[in-house]
Order: C-alpha cells, then structure tokens, then sequence
C-alpha cells in the first residue's frame, strides 16, 4: 500500500519539483486545474493526489481552440463567465427536450 502512496503526488509537491528542477515557476493552481481538466488528478477527500507517471501530460502543451475560423468551420464560443458553462449546458438539455418531444 505504501508503495502505491509513495508514487502520489500534491500539486504542491510537483510546483517545488519543476522549480527545482527547471527554475520555473509554476502555481500549485495552475497544476491543480490542469490535472483535472486532463483528467489525471486523483482525489482523496478535499486533497488532490497526482501519479507521478502524469507529470510529463501536465507538461504538454494544450492546443488552443480556434476562435477566428475560416468559412465552413465551427465557430468556438469561449464562456464569458463563471456559470456561462452551466447556463450553456442548461440550455441545450432544454433544447433537447424540446424536440424530443416534438418528434
């Protein structure tokens, strides 16, 4: 069991590693909501834990949406604040509903 423990990292830990290593500085946030977003975080409890394994994903650059483009394309709408996403969500489970039942 500790084995599995002593391969498990906080945020933290990894932001002091990459500062120790590469002299850069990196936010435990930053670290903290990459790793969820990538879906490498594992939580116990409110503590978030990190395999060691992941650390080169959290370092991988992330392409960015296109928000500029060209005919044809789908258009990427970036949310314009912190419940836009949910408000959005919201939105097309109504829509949905709508024309489920129109069908």
């Amino acid at each position: 069991m500790t084995d599995i423990l002593d391969n498990l990292l906080t945020p933290q830990q990894i932001a002091e590693r990459i500062k120790a290593s590469a002299g850069v500085t990196l936010a435990t946030r930053t670290i903290w909501e990459k790793a969820r977003r990538i879906g490498v975080a594992k939580k116990i409890g409110r503590s978030m834990l990190i395999h060691v394994d992941d650390i080169p994903k959290l370092l991988e650059p992330e392409s960015k949406p296109n928000l500029w483009p060209r005919s044809g394309e789908p258009a990427v709408y970036l949310p314009s604040g912190p419940r836009s996403s949910t408000n959005r969500a919201l939105a097309l489970l109504k829509k949905n509903r709508k024309q489920k039942k129109n069908d």
